[in-house]
C-alpha cells in the first residue's frame, strides 16, 4: 500500500492570524496523516510585481467585498512549518499579472526546491496529487519524470477555462501526462472531459465537514406554517443574495416568511437598503457572524437557500444538511449528485429568482411529514461525507484506479 503523499496546492490556509486560504486541503491532508499515511505539501503563493500590492493595501476591501477573492497586500516570503501532523513548505512564486501563468525558469526552480526539501528528509513520493491546473498540472508532470514510480493526479475545481487560458495548445500533452484525474463535481468533469479531454481514470472529489457538525438530534420539526430560511455566504453578486429576496416577494407577497442573512459582502448595504425601504420586518441580515453561531442559525431556519454560480463544491450546503435544512443549491453547479432533487433537498437555476420562488412555494405546500422526511434524508446524506469519510474515499479512488 502506498504510504507516502506529496499534495500541491495554489490555496491553502496560513499558519497565522493572517490566515485567509480556505482549508479544504489541509482537511485531506490532517485526515490522511490520522489514517497512517506520510504527507506533505507544497503550498505555492504567487507573488506579483510591487504596484500590485500598493493597490491591493489601497482597495482591499473593495476587491474583497466585490469578488470575494483573497487579497494579500504583502510579498510572501514562505516559510517551512508542520500543522496537525502535515508537513508544508510554503513557497512563493513569482507572477507577473493575476491570472496569469509563470516561466518556465519560475516553474523549474519550484521542482528544484521540491526535489530538494523532499531529499533532505528522504522523501520519496507514492502518490503526487495537485489541486488547481496553474501550475500544479506542469509542476506534477514534471516531478513524475523525477518519481517515475508515482502516481499523479490532478483535481480540478471547477478552473477549467483557466487552464485553456495558462496552458493553450499545450494543455492536452501536459494533461496526458497525468495519471489519474479529480473532479470537485460532476459538472467540471463534463466540462474539462468536452473541451480538452476525455480522463478514463476519473472521481469525484468531495470535501467534507467536522463530524460534530451532524445534529444527534433533529430541531426541525416544521410545525410553523410561515418557513424560515437562511442565506449563508459572501455577499456578491455571483452568489445572488438578492435574488434571494425577490424570490421571497414573488413567493409570500403577503409577507408570511422570515429571512436570515449570514455573511459579508458588497452587496449587504443593497439588502439593508431594501429591508429599510419596503420595511421588511422579516428579513435580518447580520453580516459575518461566529462559525458556531452560523450553525444555531441553520437550527432556527427551516430552509438554507443560496443559488450562486461559480461554487466548485459549496460546504455550508453541506453543514445546512447536517443540521437537518431543507437546502435550495444551484443546479449544474457544485452539489449536482449530492442533492438529489426533490428528495434530499432542491435544486435551482443560478440566480434565477423565478424558478426559486416556484421552488418556495412548493416547499411551503409540502405536509409537515414530507417536510421532515426530507430532512432527515439531507442528516442522513451529510452523514456519509464528514471529513474522514470524504478523505477516506479521495485516497480509496486513488489507490483502485492504480490498479487499473
Amino acid at each position: 500500500m502506498p504510504k507516502n503523499i506529496l499534495l500541491i496546492t495554489t490555496i491553502y490556509p496560513l499558519p497565522s492570524k493572517d490566515n485567509q486560504g480556505t482549508p479544504v486541503c489541509h482537511y485531506f491532508a490532517r485526515e490522511w496523516v490520522k489514517m497512517g499515511y506520510n504527507v506533505r505539501v507544497v503550498h505555492f503563493q504567487a507573488v506579483f510585481p510591487a504596484p500590485f500590492y500598493w493597490l491591493a493595501r489601497m482597495n482591499r476591501k473593495l476587491i474583497a467585498a466585490k469578488t470575494g477573492a483573497v487579497v494579500y497586500t504583502e510579498r510572501d516570503k514562505g516559510e517551512i512549518y508542520e500543522s496537525e501532523g502535515v508537513k508544508v513548505n510554503r513557497i512563493p512564486l513569482f507572477k507577473p499579472v493575476p491570472h496569469g501563468g509563470y516561466s518556465k525558469k519560475t516553474i523549474r526552480n519550484a521542482v528544484e526546491k521540491i526535489v530538494e526539501w523532499n531529499g533532505e528528509a528522504g522523501f520519496e513520493p507514492d502518490i503526487i496529487v495537485g489541486h488547481f491546473p496553474n501550475p500544479q498540472i506542469e509542476v506534477v508532470g514534471l516531478l513524475k519524470v523525477i518519481y517515475s514510480t508515482a502516481t499523479t493526479a490532478i483535481v480540478m475545481h471547477g478552473d477549467v477555462e483557466l487552464a485553456k487560458k495558462v496552458y493553450g495548445e499545450r494543455l492536452v500533452p501536459l494533461a496526458q501526462k497525468i495519471d489519474i484525474w479529480g473532479y470537485r463535481n460532476k459538472s467540471v468533469q463534463e466540462q474539462f472531459e468536452r473541451t480538452v479531454m476525455k480522463t478514463p481514470k476519473a472521481f469525484i472529489c468531495y470535501s467534507g465537514i467536522p463530524e460534530d457538525y451532524i445534529t444527534e438530534i433533529n430541531a426541525h420539526t416544521f410545525e410553523d406554517k410561515n418557513l424560515k430560511f437562511v442565506y449563508v455566504g459572501e455577499m456578491i453578486e455571483r452568489k445572488y443574495p438578492v435574488a434571494v429576496l425577490d424570490a421571497l416577494t414573488k413567493a409570500f407577497p403577503e409577507g408570511n416568511y422570515q429571512m436570515t442573512y449570514v455573511g459579508a459582502g458588497q452587496l449587504l448595504g443593497t439588502i439593508n437598503a431594501r429591508i429599510g425601504a419596503e420595511g421588511l420586518q422579516q428579513v435580518k441580515a447580520l453580516g459575518k457572524i461566529p462559525r458556531e453561531s452560523i450553525k444555531e442559525q441553520y437550527d432556527k431556519a427551516d430552509c438554507m437557500v443560496m443559488i450562486s454560480k461559480g461554487e466548485a463544491y459549496g460546504l455550508v450546503y453541506l453543514e445546512a444538511m447536517a443540521r437537518g435544512c431543507i437546502t435550495i443549491a444551484s443546479r449544474n453547479e457544485g452539489f449536482d449528485g449530492i442533492i438529489i432533487n426533490g428528495e434530499n433537498g432542491f435544486l435551482c437555476q443560478a440566480g434565477d429568482a423565478n424558478e426559486l420562488a416556484q421552488i418556495m412555494r412548493k416547499i411551503e405546500s409540502m405536509s409537515r411529514e414530507e417536510k421532515v422526511e426530507m430532512s432527515e434524508r439531507a442528516i442522513r446524506t451529510a452523514c456519509s461525507l464528514t471529513d474522514f469519510k470524504a478523505a477516506e474515499k479521495y485516497i480509496n479512488d486513488i489507490e483502485e484506479r492504480m490498479k487499473r
